[in-house]
Formats: structure tokens, sequence, C-alpha cells
């Protein structure tokens, strides 16, 4: 038969041309949907501001109906409907074929071991296959989905696909033993062809085009199962609840962007807000009724009585390219989004970096919080995973992921909840470490003993950048729930995971600058053994102290390098030349931890910049100093009063 023939056959058949079309276009939605939608899909705005072409501005609070910026419209907290439908559709589409796909195995497997071998096998499927359609398909998914939560997309796709394959397995058992009775399986039994030969070689052709007219169906249940357990507040990102005193609050903010969240909300707007919830559904509604098309229109095209039906040539073609499109959308979704742990704060960053791009173009990454909490995941698992991104008017971005889930995005502008300050930090560069190293290091050091005492606990991870460090920091916040004092743990190296301050002295914030005309020595945090302290290398010796900031008054030192006592070679004060210093409880070199070391105090009579030159034998090294007022010390270092130093009131002289 001719190619022109076929082509008659399949206009013919407008089930199958609308059907097919409509599949390859829903497809194509959700592989370059997010590469075209307008706006960010979870970037929510409070109001939306219009200039119009006449130069008039006009202000619209969400939801706002449809408009030249905004084609559906946005939902009651300002999200462009069109761009979530877009978004979302890589998501839904992905999630309901690999649902279907699973579905479809293991109802196929199920229905054909039945089938073909029957006896006691078939019984007991049977009786199985009764239990579990005998449980509404709704109320089973509800269960099933509350039961794999904890297991996130891979347990809501499992949850889709345990449900309704009953079906599937009945329709394929009926198919094999009507198979078995064929003339042409009993002339191939007769010829000696074993029975793996059998199902794979002629048991598969026969009930393979029957099998794809389910595929197509199971697509469009699948995807009425995921609308109906968003009706319901269940969704892939998360799930409805009630906030506060004042009602409920819903859908959730910035979530992903698929078409069951944004149906999740029809129980809080349907009557106020008809839009947001009316545009989600007619997708489904189309959706559904394009696979049903397409199922209609395969089974006309693969019955051999049909007049709509095509040669087996035809036939695989169309099935080539639907099994082609199926898979690789349910594998690229699962390769992309499935994963089995928590998000790494590399991961995170590059999925905020492209949400940042979109809503605040140039803004760059500042802080960001891994959050642990004791009603959620304990610190198994972060409970919330927040990047911050501050633009030139020093305005903050808060991009935050729910339990460390890619799918589970929330989008907020001019919002911290972290108590830092933004003023003063460096943009964070690529390539750091992880959130896990640091806190691992902070539960080693206390940090599990401070939450066995909480018992109801915050852990916060934070990462920054401030501009006094030569490189960006972990700190490990410990907060009561309660209200109770929290304990810092800080801090640590952002690109190696190496302390870089202190855990029993951490580093003290400067009462003020150091001034600009007193260009004191860099000092490094160093740890030896068991002591730590800030040193400022030299080319013969390395002096430290336990510290970051020296006081007027007693500063005890730690010299490393050299052989024989401290000895202080000179000291000036470059704000008053009669000021004297003086090393004190100088003792002489021993080993630490394959270190030659030395310890001292230097005893400044004033506060300012100091030169100071210390020597340890032959060895001698010159560096500078600010030393802040006697009464700038922390309570905790307070120390008796010291014969021939005044102490000072901490005010910059």
């Amino acid at each position: 038969m001719s190619a022109r023939h076929e082509l008659r056959r399949l206009i013919a058949n407008p089930a199958l041309l609308i059907g097919l079309t409509g599949t390859l276009a829903l497809f194509a939605m959700g592989v370059f949907g997010g590469l075209v939608a307008p706006y960010d899909p979870s970037a929510n705005q409070s109001s939306l501001i219009t200039v119009l072409p006449d130069g008039r501005t006009t202000l619209a609070f969400p939801p706002t109906f449809p408009d030249p910026q905004h084609w559906f419209g946005t939902d009651p907290i300002g999200r462009d409907q069109w761009s979530r439908i877009l978004a979302g559709a890589w998501i839904t589409l992905s999630v309901v074929v690999a649902a279907a796909l699973t579905r479809l195995a293991i109802g196929f497997s199920l229905g054909l071991t039945s089938g073909w071998y029957g006896g006691p096998i078939t019984r007991a499927l049977g009786i199985l296959a009764t239990g579990i359609a005998a449980v509404p398909q709704l109320l089973l998914a509800i269960m099933l989905v509350l039961v794999t939560r904890p297991f996130g997309v891979a347990g809501f796709i499992a949850s889709l696909a345990l449900v309704g394959w009953p079906e599937i397995g009945e329709f394929v058992r009926a198919e094999v033993v009507r198979a078995k009775t064929q003339p042409f399986i009993e002339a191939a039994r007769s010829v000696g062809v074993p029975g793996r030969r059998l199902i794979t070689g002629h048991l598969f052709a026969t009930v393979g085009p029957q099998l794809l007219t389910v595929a197509a169906l199971e697509t469009g249940a699948v995807l009425l199962l995921l609308a109906e357990l968003g009706l319901i507040g269940l969704f892939l990102a998360g799930a409805t609840f009630l906030v506060d005193d004042f009602g409920p609050v819903g859908p959730f903010r910035g979530r992903a962007a698929e078409w069951g969240q944004m149906l999740g909300g029809i129980q809080f707007y349907a009557i106020t807000a008809e839009l947001p919830t009316l545009i989600p559904a007619l997708f489904v509604v189309l959706a559904s009724a394009i696979f049903a098309l397409l199922a209609d229109g395969l089974r006309a095209a693969a019955d051999p009585f049909s007049s709509r039906r095509v040669l087996p040539g035809t036939f695989g073609v169309l099935t080539k390219v639907l099994v082609g499109a199926l898979c690789f959308s349910a594998v690229g979704f699962i390769g992309v989004n499935v994963r089995p742990g928590a998000m790494s704060m590399e991961d995170g960053r590059a999925i905020a970096a492209r949400t940042a791009e979109t809503t605040w173009p140039g803004s760059e990454f500042v802080a960001g919080v891994a959050r642990y909490s004791s009603s959620a995941h304990g610190i198994d698992r972060p409970d919330r995973l927040t990047y911050y991104y501050r633009n030139d008017s020093n305005e903050v971005l808060r991009i935050s992921f729910m339990n460390a889930d890619r799918l589970a995005i929330e989008v907020r502008k001019y919002e911290s909840e972290d108590e830092i300050d933004f003023t003063g930090l460096k943009a964070l560069p690529a390539g750091m470490i992880s959130y896990d190293t640091p806190l691992a290091k902070a539960e080693q050091t206390g940090g599990a003993d401070r939450r066995r005492i909480l018992r109801s606990y915050l852990v916060r991870v934070i990462v920054t950048w401030p501009k006094d460090r030569d490189a960006p920091v972990y700190s490990v916040r410990y907060d009561g729930t309660s209200g109770s004092q929290g304990v810092p743990v800080c801090c640590f190296d952002a690109r190696t995971g190496a302390l870089a301050d202190s855990l029993f002295t951490p580093r003290v914030d400067p009462p003020w600058p150091v001034p600009a005309e007193c260009a004191a020595s860099r000092t490094v945090f160093r740890q030896i053994d068991r002591l730590q302290g800030y040193f400022a290398d030299g080319p013969g010796l390395s002096v430290g102290a336990p510290f970051n900031l020296n006081y007027q008054g007693d500063n005890s030192l730690y010299i490393l390098g050299g052989q024989g006592i401290p000895q202080l070679e000179t000291a000036v004060n470059t704000e008053e030349a009669s000021a004297r210093a003086e090393v004190v409880n100088a003792r002489p070199t021993g080993v630490l931890a394959g270190q030659v070391i030395s310890f001292a105090t230097l005893r400044l009579a004033t506060p300012g910049c100091w030169k100071v030159r210390i020597s340890v034998g032959a060895a001698v090294t010159d560096y500078t100093l600010y030393a802040y007022p006697w009464d700038c010390r922390p309570q905790q270092t307070q120390m008796a009063p010291i014969p021939g130093v005044t102490p000072l009131p901490c005010v910059k002289r």
C-alpha cells in the first residue's frame, strides 16, 4: 500500500491526529516551557505596577485578571499564572508519565505472569488485585502519599503508580489467556520454540498494540488522580495547612510550579479568586482529553476490523515516537529531580542563581543558611535551605528550599528571617564546601550536648564573607525555640572546612575599625594541638595571641620559632612616643605537637597603634598591632588592675 493511502487513513482518524499532535505539544511545553516562561514562576509580588504607553502608571493587587503583561493573570500572591503553567508542565507531565509507566510495568508483569503460568500464581495475584481494587483509588493514594512523604519525589511517584495497576493486570491476563489459544502460539510450541521466546517474540507482538492504548488511558488517569490529590491539599512539593489564629494561608508561597499544587488553593480561593484555580484546571482537563483522544485513535489504528486501521509498519513508527517521548520525559525528570538525599549548598545555589537572575538581575549571593529544627528532621536533613541575594540598593531577596528539596522553592523579596546584617558582606564565591561538614565539626565540639540540653532547638549553619575576613566562613548557631539564649560555634573556613576561629574564644567584633593610618599586621587563625590563636607571621617568628584583638594591659603571646627566652627589643606607640611596653612572664622555648613554641605576656601601658619587635634567641620579627582601651575588653576577659597601667574608657581617641 502506498504512503499516500496510509496518509489518507491517518487523516480519517481525527482522534489519533489530535491526540498525537496534542501529546507532542504537551511534551514540547514540558521540555521548553521553563526556558520561554516570561517571569520566574516562584517570584511573588505584593503589588503590580504597570506603566501604560501614554505614561500613566497603574497599581494593581493580586490576584489580577489577564493583561498584556500577564496573559493569564496572577495568583493571589502575585505569581504569573502563564509562567507557572509553562514551568509546571515539566514537573507535572514527567511525574505523570513516570508514574504511568511504573504502573503499567507492574500491571503488565503481574498480568503476564498470571495469564501465562496460571495455577496458584493466578489465584494469589487475583486475591491481591481484588483487595487493592476494593479500596477507592483516591483514598488509597492519600494513604500512600502520607506514608511515602519522607522519600520525596520518588515516594510521590510510587504512590501514584501503586494505585490502579489491578485493572491493567486483569486486562493483560485476559489478553494473554486469549493469545495462548491462538494457532500461531500452538504452532510455535509444536516446533519446539522455548517459553521465553514465545513470550518475547510472539506474545509481546499480540498484546503490544492494546498495551499502548492502555498506556495513553493510564497517563490521563494518573493526571486526573494528581489533580484530585491537589484539590484536597496533597501535592508534589507539600500540603496545605492552617497558619496561626487568623485563618488559612494557601496555596503555599513560592512552592514548585506544579499543576496539582496550583489546584491546591481552590479550597481557599475558589470563591474570592476564581481565575487562579480555573487556569490550571483547564489545562488538566485539556491534557486529559488529549490523552483520551490519543488512546481512542490508537485503538482504532490497531484494530484490524476498523476502517481507520493502519499498516503495522506505520503503527510501529507511531509507537516508537510516543514511547521515545514518554521515556525521555520520565528518565529526564527522574535524573534531574529524584535524588536520595538533601541538596548540597552548591546544588541549591545553582538553582537559586537562576531564580535570582530572573527576579533581580545583577544581584549577588551574600549569605546561605541551612536550618535544622527539632520539630522537623532533627539534624538528619535541613528543614530549610535558604539563599540570600543582595541588589545594588542593599535590598535582600530570600530564596528558600523546604526540606532542602529542589521542588519546594519559596521566593520572597525584601525579607530576611535569619538575623543577618547584609551591609558589610562580600559576594560569596563558587566552590564552597556544603553545610554538613561544619555542622559535623560543631556537633563534635559541644553542639550535640547543647541540643540535648535544649531538647526543642533550632540549629542554623550560616555561610557569609564578612569584609574583615580573607575568606568566607561558616558559623553554626544553636538556639532554643522557647527563647533561650543561643550558643554560636564559630568559625570554619568555607573552602576547606578547617577552623577559622577559636571555638573557645570566638572572634570578637572590634568596637571600631582599626584606623587607616595604623597598618596592623594580618593575622591568621592556627591550631597547634589544643592551643588556638591568631598569628602574625614574620620572617623569623610567628607571634600569636588567644584573641583576635589586642587591648591596653596584658596580652598573652604564643611565639613559634627561635631558641631561648622571648624578649621585647622595641615597642613604639605611633600616637604617644613616651608610652611604654614590656614583656613579662616570659618562658623558654619548648615543643608542642612538633612545633617550637615559647610563651610570654605583652604589657601595653596605653592603647593605640604599636610597632613591636620581639626576639627569641637569634630569631627576630617585627609586627604592628592596634590596642583598644582597657574597658573595651569583653566581660569574660576582664582582669585585675595592673600597676603602672591606668585603665581608659572604651572611647576612640
